[in-house]
This record gives structure tokens, C-alpha cells and sequence, in this order.
């Protein structure tokens, strides 16, 4: 293999280990994984683990790597307690390792929600202070890099903004990912998502706390 992928793989293979990043609850872990078996035929990578990587792993069932500039990601396979195996990398359509802010989850608990021009009110799956993440059905598709206006109900309070989509990405339950960036709210609505933000870390914090060794 050649290219940056190849390089990965290459160095990988040498070091018989790797930093990779996996996100729970949309939070990033950076953990050392131990490279057991690169498989080219099947184009797997078989990874040690323990039942505190595993328990993250199970949540998004991929894992990320920085290579020089880029971002990639490996798709988990297999996995228990034990052993980990992924794909190969391919480059990440969307770049989480690079976001430059705090990202969580939204609980059923604890739920955001957005409507779409009147017409589309969505549960959003994630958000930051300057954007979030949400799935539609396919037949509810909408446009990459238009603008939208909307409001996101929050803590109970409902506030305009306008949202512009930044990516797609195709999900096995017969729907889309969307991920938008916010570029308009009023400070409220900013303020409300700071706040929901930093009472979603406060509780990851805690959840997080078991996953150190």
C-alpha cells in the first residue's frame, strides 16, 4: 500500500503499537493500543484491548488517529474484552479530532430539539457551542451547504437561529447523519448551549472517572 494510509499501516506494522482517540458521548479518549496482527488479505488490524476500552468502543464502534494533517478512522468490527478488530483506516469525512469546541451528547433525558422550517422537528444527537448533529430518515433529505433557518428547544426554552449543513454521512438504520454549523443566535440561545454543555461534562466527568486507570 502506498500514499498516507499505506504510511500508517507501514509505521503501525514497525511500532507494533498506536495513539488513537475514541469518542464516548462524544468526548474524545486518547488511549495506546497494542498491535497484535495485521491481516493485508482481509485488511484488518487486530488491536489488544481491556473491558474499559471495550466498554467505549461499543458506543460509536469506530476509533480515530491523527497522521500528519489528516484524520482517519477505523471501523470496529469485532470485538471483547480482549481483542479489538477494526478495518483499515480511511480518512474521516468528519474530522472530530479537530473540533475546536466541547461537543456532547444529547440524552433522552436531557433532550435538544430542533425544527427545520416549520416543518421537520428532529431530536438533535449531539451539540457545541457552535454547532450539533442530528439523523433524518433518507426520504427527509436536506441540501449540503444551504442554509436553514430554524429554533432548537432547550432546557425548556425555544430560540431562533440559522444553521448551515456541513456533512452527510450515510447510517445503516436507513438514514443520514447531518452535521450543521450554527451562524446566527442570539447570545440567549448561545448562553443556553454553554450552560447545557458544561452540566453534560460535569456528568461525563464523573462516568469518565471509571474508565482511568
Amino acid at each position: 500500500m502506498e500514499g498516507t494510509i499505506g504510511n500508517f499501516i507501514e509505521e503501525l506494522a514497525k511500532k507494533k503499537k498506536g495513539e488513537f482517540y475514541i469518542f464516548y458521548e462524544e468526548v474524545p479518549i486518547k488511549v495506546i493500543l497494542n498491535v497484535l496482527e495485521i491481516d493485508f488479505l482481509k485488511k484488518q488490524i487486530e488491536f489488544e484491548i481491556n473491558s474499559k476500552i471495550e466498554a467505549m468502543v461499543s458506543q460509536e464502534k469506530e476509533i480515530y488517529a491523527k497522521y500528519g494533517n489528516d484524520i482517519l478512522v477505523l471501523k470496529a468490527l469485532m470485538w471483547n474484552k480482549e481483542v479489538l478488530i477494526t478495518s483499515f483506516p480511511t480518512f474521516a469525512v468528519e474530522p472530530k479530532i479537530k473540533r475546536n469546541y466541547v461537543r456532547v451528547k444529547c440524552p433522552s433525558s436531557k433532550p435538544v430539539l430542533l425544527e427545520i422550517d416549520s416543518n421537520i422537528c428532529v431530536s438533535l444527537r449531539d451539540i457545541s457551542e457552535k454547532g450539533f448533529s442530528f439523523k433524518l430518515p433518507k426520504n427527509v433529505e436536506i441540501n449540503l451547504e444551504e442554509e436553514y433557518d430554524g429554533r432548537i428547544n432547550i432546557s425548556g426554552k425555544s430560540y431562533p437561529l440559522k444553521f448551515k449543513i456541513l456533512y452527510k454521512l450515510e447510517r445503516p438504520d436507513n438514514t443520514f447523519r447531518y452535521g450543521a454549523k450554527i451562524i446566527q443566535a442570539k447570545p440567549v440561545l448561545e448562553d443556553e448551549i454553554a450552560k447545557y454543555v458544561g452540566d453534560r461534562q460535569r456528568e461525563l466527568a464523573k462516568i469518565l472517572n471509571t474508565f482511568a486507570d
